[in-house]
């Protein structure tokens, strides 16, 4: 939808966030689909730290992900509230909290499974792959922070390859703690 109304958008050149500023309802679209995703997230923490637990998780270890997540959550609602175009350093403040948190419930949710019985290790692998990619945003974020122009294509890119692993990691849980469920259901009938 933003292509069509602004050809000059590219990943090489826009933030993720640059979507809440688009075009002929782009932004809205954009800011909705922040805060829906900010509430399905936390209840995609609860399911991944219940069903770790359930598994005989380490719950400590389960409980600093979950708060990571809710930060992160909550991060993610205030960026849908606060567009990039009108609220920048308010929407800054929120990202921080989203890719902070992020990294965070990404390294405690891998350490967790890495230490679980029953859980598959190269699932454990790839969240630290996943935390890879939220240090790399931040990390190149935080050099334009203080010296824009630096490596800013670097971090567009970073942003876009982390969205993406973000949401086949989370669609991955999902579809493996499904099929448990499904599969733990039908030995117990």
């Amino acid at each position: 939808m933003y292509f069509i109304n602004d050809p000059s958008f590219s990943f090489v050149t826009h933030y993720l966030s640059d979507l809440g500023a688009g075009p002929n309802g782009v932004g809205l679209v954009f800011s909705v689909g922040m805060i829906l995703t900010s509430i399905v997230m936390i209840f995609f923490f609860l399911h991944l730290g219940t069903y770790l637990t359930n598994k005989k998780g380490n719950k400590y270890i389960i409980l600093f992900a979950l708060v990571s997540g809710l930060i992160s959550s909550v991060g993610t609602f205030f960026v849908g509230i606060f567009p990039i175009n009108i609220y920048l350093d308010l929407h800054n403040f929120s990202a921080s909290f989203f890719f902070l948190g992020g990294f965070s419930y990404c390294l405690f949710f891998a350490i967790s499974e890495l230490t679980t019985p029953g859980i598959s290790k190269y699932q454990a692998l790839y969240g630290f792959v996943v935390c890879f990619f939220f240090f790399m945003f931040i990390f190149y974020s935080s050099i334009n922070y203080y010296s824009p122009e630096l490596c800013v294509l670097e971090s567009y890119i970073s942003e876009w390859i982390l969205f993406l692993v973000l949401t086949s990691w989370i669609i991955e849980h999902e579809i493996h703690i499904l099929r448990a469920e499904k599969k733990y259901n039908s030995l117990s009938l």
